[in-house]
């Protein structure tokens, strides 16, 4: 199991968005495309809202693979998208000098497919010392099994295998300072946060009303055990 050397901070990661690319959203279907749609854009505003660097990079765009999530292009308008011919992110010149360039050593790595895309870079960084995390839910896989399988492999390996809001709630680190960026990411990108944000909005902006109606000052009785 990887221990990291430390929490991630805004100041010590950077995220590596890996062929998240139109084609490929098409066929990875291991989670559902519109889930992974807003893991995807959940986990890449984390990166926009505490100004952590991102690199994006793309494989065989002019294939079936196709561009990149034109939302991902719309969020880092000055982001060059790197195109590679190599397979492994890593072993592409201009990939590994955009992630030396920012002098991190904490990586935290997304990508379709997470067998190839995600887990080839992941393991080449390993080698040579770097921290690296996987953010397996923005990422997908042609089945579940390959997702199993591949995580497996990662954690064996020593990568720390996370998921996006852990991501979003290790940054935060402080809910009075940051909990905003908590509060709005997962508003609109976890539908279960969206629908309990709005329901305790709902009832906080009526609570006084309420409170009236059931002649209530203060807070309402506790039941008592067997009524």
């Amino acid at each position: 199991m990887a221990l990291p050397s430390s929490e991630l901070t805004p100041d010590n990661c950077v995220f590596l968005m890996i062929d998240h690319q139109v084609g490929l959203m098409q066929f990875l279907t291991s989670i559902d495309p519109m889930q992974l749609k807003h893991n995807i854009l959940g986990h890449a505003k984390t990166a926009k809202a505490f100004s952590i660097p991102v690199i994006m990079g793309t494989s065989w765009p002019q294939g079936p693979n196709g561009p990149t999530m034109p939302e991902l292009k719309a969020l880092f308008p000055d982001v060059q998208v790197i195109d590679r011919p190599y397979v492994n992110f890593w072993n592409d010149p201009a990939s590994r000098a955009a992630v030396e360039a920012t002098g991190r050593r904490k990586l935290v790595i997304s990508g379709l497919a997470t067998e190839v895309c995600a887990a080839f870079p992941a393991l080449s960084a390993l080698r040579e010392g770097y921290e690296v995390y996987v953010v397996v839910d923005a990422c997908s896989d042609f089945n579940p099994l390959i997702t199993d399988v591949t995580v497996r492999r990662l954690a064996a390996a020593g990568v720390i295998v996370t998921t996006w809001v852990s991501v979003l709630a290790e940054l935060s680190a402080n809910t009075q300072v940051n909990g905003r960026h908590i509060g709005t990411l997962l508003a609109e990108h976890m539908g279960q946060y969206y629908a309990a944000m709005n329901a305790w909005l709902g009832s906080a902006g009526n609570a006084d009303e309420v409170k009236g109606q059931l002649g209530l000052t203060g807070h309402p009785p506790i039941p008592q055990a067997g009524l």
